[in-house]
């Protein structure tokens, strides 16, 4: 016998669970005679999908301008902003699948078994790649303020590439179960994709699932990010204004604090999550789909998906560089815009009837061009 689990947890578990309680009658949503409940469990939905979509929107714009500028601005190719890169590139793949859970809570899974095992896949790679990513920063705030003499040597541009390179792959070779397991399960009217762990001897499919998913992207990273931050702070506490300059002391502890923050708000947001996952597993099949569990199920989920939306807004706050660096992104796209509208304004009032009117014109939009991207340079 085998029993399902999926990534995605009691969301999907709800979606697949409410569809078998509740029925369409007339129009009428029924479950179980009590139409109090089903009201709530409408609203319920209906809050989750506006949350989910709100996310999706902000999660995907914040997430592309922080991709944006650190690889538009070579000054923003730090190491630590190099991990932040990858990170936003993995929080980006799981609100790729946010559209599918918005669809699925309307309806039915209805794209098939490839397009289950790709947002299985895209969603389980987020959950690998952040946790491995997140203890990689951590290791690498330990090795710039414990090991200051080894540190220009280990902490290099290329060494992160190649680090981010590993982890990415990390995360593939972890997921290959979730993606040789996914599948459709039920009939037509109530299919729902998940990952269909196969029954061991000594535990069920689900159970196991869950524990690996659990250990492998929460647990063991948490443990191994706790070290490292626990000799980090340490290590600040102790070393003295003689062993290192104030400047660099400070420099130090401006990026040791934002990584701890971003750290502290994943654990933040998804430990309610596996809180959650792990209570599946000791709760009653009826009292999972209480009212009250349900929501919490749901507050959970959407916190899960709101630390990728959170992320660039932190790096504003927490990070100067970052924060000028948005500004001028956005000031060079306005800019360009208005030059744009500019420009085409100035080619329609001068007409057709000269040659050298809009070959002149041409040459002084290139001219202010040149100098927009050199003052933009210098900024």
């Amino acid at each position: 016998m085998e029993n399902a689990g999926n990534v995605e947890g009691f969301m999907e578990d709800f979606w697949r669970n409410e569809s078998q309680s509740l029925s369409l009658d007339e129009g009428v949503i029924q479950l179980g005679g009590n139409m109090t409940e089903a009201r709530g469990f409408v609203i319920v939905k209906s809050i989750a999908v506006t949350l989910y979509s709100l996310i999706m929107i902000l999660g995907l714009c914040g997430n592309s301008l922080v991709i944006y500028v650190v690889l538009r601005y070579s000054k923003m190719q730090t190491v630590t902003n190099l991990y932040i890169l990858n990170l936003a590139l993995a929080d980006e793949c799981f609100l790729v699948g946010l559209p599918f859970v918005i669809i699925t809570s309307f309806s039915p899974w209805p794209f098939g078994t490839t397009m289950c095992r790709v947002y299985m896949t895209m969603t389980g790679i987020n959950q690998f790649t952040s946790s491995i990513i997140l203890t990689v920063m951590s290791a690498d705030r330990y090795i710039a303020v414990c090991h200051p003499i080894s540190a220009p040597r280990l902490r290099t541009p290329l060494i992160s590439r190649i680090v981010s390179l590993t982890a990415w792959t990390a995360s593939a070779l972890l997921i290959v179960p979730i993606f040789m397991y996914s599948g459709v399960l039920g009939k037509e009217e109530r299919r729902s994709c998940n990952v269909i762990f196969p029954d061991s001897d000594s535990m069920r499919g689900e159970t196991c699932f869950i524990f690996y998913s659990f250990a492998l992207s929460f647990a063991i990273p948490v443990i191994l990010i706790f070290i490292f931050y626990s000799l980090v702070i340490r290590k600040l506490r102790t070393v003295g204004p003689k062993n290192r300059s104030q400047e660099k002391r400070k420099s130090h502890r401006k990026v040791t604090k934002l990584v701890l923050t971003v750290i502290a708000v994943y654990v933040f947001c998804w430990l309610p999550y596996w809180t959650t996952q792990l209570s599946l597993l000791l709760t009653p099949y009826r009292s999972t789909m209480s009212h009250e569990a349900v929501t919490v199920f749901l507050l959970a989920s959407c916190l899960a998906y709101s630390n990728s939306a959170i992320n660039p807004i932190l790096y504003a706050f927490l990070s100067e560089n970052f924060k000028k660096s948005f500004s001028r992104a956005c000031r060079c796209h306005l800019r360009r815009g208005g030059f744009q509208e500019q420009t085409q304004v100035s080619r329609r009032q001068a007409g057709p009837t000269t040659i050298n009117g809009p070959v002149t014109s041409n040459r002084d939009a290139t001219d202010d061009a040149k100098t927009l991207v050199v003052a933009e340079t210098q900024q």
